[in-house]
């Protein structure tokens, strides 16, 4: 799915995709950029007169990193930081409106270059504000992780509704109906059997009909196979559920071509007087331990290819060196982990407490967030990115919680 780009006012509101987490990887501004996530609770009332409690958090968090530029950073950039807020004022409004789409809310703003983009999810985020030289993008990636793109097809003797599930937001994006036979007599003839005592005649033979329009269903429903492996494709869906009366998802099944790249999760739950909320609804358990089977298996598969020499990277080391080699495929974190490290003044990162060889211990850098780095290299060097809870990264904890699948 291409980055959708709606300009409002000179804000460009982007839709979630590799696309745009690659963009907002090279972000980057010499004085900083501003990274505001917000979640509102529309069920939570602010009293008459006052602001309600998600506005609090966010004005509360610009405060504070305003004052910290203010102690730590260049005179410069905290008075570039306090005019850049004045122009940022209506989208950050924007950003708090209880009126306006989505719960969770992100604002990322270069503070001198006038770039401003805002993303819009209908799950959760955390409430932060960071300004640092590049993007702080590991919320994005989580609710990425959590609850990325998948596709429904919904299948039924009458059509195909194709249904597309990302961030909380559920939109059907395509229907393939089924034009059953015309002109055709339901009351199809045939001889007779044979019988002296009867005259030749040919009775009605319904089931005969049924059973060849039972088949052009099917043969029509192996048809759709082809255009719901374009749509995952295009759409970048990681999964891909097809729910109706079993007989009907298993013909579509076997029409999907080979390699597609969506893990296929099949469901006997008939849909055909759903509406995508309710389809959505079904299948969320079914495809939350599909995701939960994936995770697991990314983690296993770069386990076992580090442990074999292969592909895989085990642990901070092997991944930073690969990530800085442009050799990852794949960055598995934990979600909650915290890494800490170093660079070498020609740019080079390495685990905290490690000094290359020829350089001065000295002259090494701390890196503050570690965790932004790893991401940054994945995304500008074509690789993605999963973050594993706690239930799903058990077997990281022998790699201090980072991993990859290699290129190479």
């Amino acid at each position: 799915m291409s980055v959708d780009h709606a300009e409002q006012e000179g804000v460009s509101v982007v839709s979630l995709d590799q696309a745009t987490l690659r963009a907002m990887a090279e972000m980057s501004d010499e004085v900083g950029v501003l990274s505001a996530y917000v979640t509102l609770d529309p069920q939570t009332r602010a009293e008459p007169a006052t602001k309600p409690p998600w506005e609090l958090r966010l004005r509360h968090s610009l405060a504070q990193e305003k004052d910290r530029l203010k102690e730590t950073g260049p005179r410069a950039h905290y008075a570039a930081f306090t005019d850049r807020l004045e122009r940022l004022r209506l989208d950050l409004e924007r950003l708090l409106d209880p009126a306006a789409p989505g719960q969770g809310r992100a604002l990322f703003a270069g503070v001198s270059d006038g770039q401003v983009r805002t993303v819009s999810l209908q799950v959760p985020l955390v409430d932060r504000v960071v300004v640092e030289p590049q993007a702080h993008l590991r919320p994005l990636v989580a609710a990425w992780s959590a609850a990325g793109p998948a596709g429904v097809a919904a299948v039924s003797a009458d059509e195909v509704r194709v249904i597309d599930l990302r961030f909380g937001w559920v939109e059907e994006v395509a229907t393939v109906a089924y034009e059953p036979t015309t002109g055709e007599s339901r009351q199809l003839k045939g001889p007779a059997a044979a019988n002296p005592a009867m005259a030749q005649h040919s009775p009605p033979q319904q089931d005969l009909f049924e059973r060849r329009e039972e088949d052009k269903l099917l043969r029509f429903l192996r048809t759709v196979g082809p255009r719901l492996a374009t749509l995952s494709k295009e759409r970048e869906w990681e999964h891909l559920v097809i729910t109706g009366e079993a007989h009907l998802v298993q013909a579509v099944t076997e029409g999907l071509p080979h390699g597609a790249e969506a893990e296929v999760v099949t469901l006997s739950h008939p849909v055909a007087t759903l509406t995508p909320p309710k389809i959505a609804a079904t299948v969320e358990p079914a495809l939350e331990a599909a995701r939960q089977r994936r995770r697991r298996h990314l983690v296993e598969k770069a386990h076992d290819a580090a442990m074999s020499a292969n592909a895989g990277a085990w642990g901070l080391g092997e991944t930073l060196d690969g990530l800085q080699q442009g050799r990852v495929a794949h960055l598995l974190l934990h979600a909650d982990g915290q890494w800490a490290g170093s660079r070498t003044p020609d740019g080079r990162l390495v685990p905290a407490g490690e000094v290359p060889p020829g350089v001065d211990a000295d002259a090494m850098i701390d890196e503050a967030d570690l965790a932004e780095r790893m991401l940054e290299l994945a995304f500008r060097n074509g690789g993605k990115v999963t973050m594993l809870a706690a239930e799903d990264s058990a077997p990281l904890v022998d790699a201090g919680g980072v991993a990859a699948l290699l290129r190479w």
